[in-house]
């Protein structure tokens, strides 16, 4: 009897570390920071010209309009932070806030609402990380750097039905001024 009693309390503890190994895991991934690495895209502090005439930059998308047949896009330039480089940023600008590290990893800073028109590029390519996808709740799942296509995108942001997608920052990359990539940022 005490041989069971002894396994029994061993089964138990082994499926409490498995289960917690799989919390762990879990979390470590679904964090903002590791889902960031996941999304090939870099902080502004990492941000290098990859294409001949270009930069990346993060901003809100504030709205969108076709002007004389071409996408115009209204932007908010940002500041995004996330790992050490949110924490110290954090740090410095809420010095009193009682907490030692940027609240899901991530920092925004935003001093200038400023915003500006930019053009995007018709065969621009855009990825998405959630989105509405059949018009319910449960239809708005993580789907990290899916391509949609840019007549989409257009359609998505302007149906806030389910979900605004105004409220993302999203990481634009301009080449010889237009707008040739669009990678939505996920926040939680």
């Amino acid at each position: 009897m005490k041989n069971a009693a002894k396994q029994w309390r061993y089964r138990m503890i082994g499926a409490a570390v498995a289960l917690l190994g799989i919390i762990v895991l879990t979390t470590y991934l679904l964090t903002p920071a590791n889902a960031e690495e996941r999304t090939d895209v870099q902080s502004p502090s990492a941000n290098k010209a990859q294409l001949t005439n270009s930069e990346v930059y993060t901003a809100y998308i504030d709205g969108m309009r076709v002007e004389d047949g071409k996408l115009m896009l209204t932007v908010d330039k940002i500041g995004w932070y996330q790992g050490e480089e949110a924490n110290t940023i954090f740090k410095q600008r809420n010095p009193d806030a009682g907490m030692d590290e940027a609240p899901d990893g991530y920092y925004i800073v935003n001093d200038n609402k400023e915003q500006e028109q930019v053009e995007v590029k018709a065969d621009a390519n855009v990825l998405m990380q959630l989105y509405d996808r059949d018009g319910t709740v449960q239809g708005a799942e993580i789907q990290w750097n899916e391509p949609v296509s840019l007549s989409k995108f257009e359609s998505l942001y302007g149906d806030k039905r389910i979900m605004d997608l105004s409220v993302f920052p999203y990481h634009l990359t301009i080449q010889d001024g237009k707008v040739i990539k669009i990678v939505q940022q996920y926040i939680p």
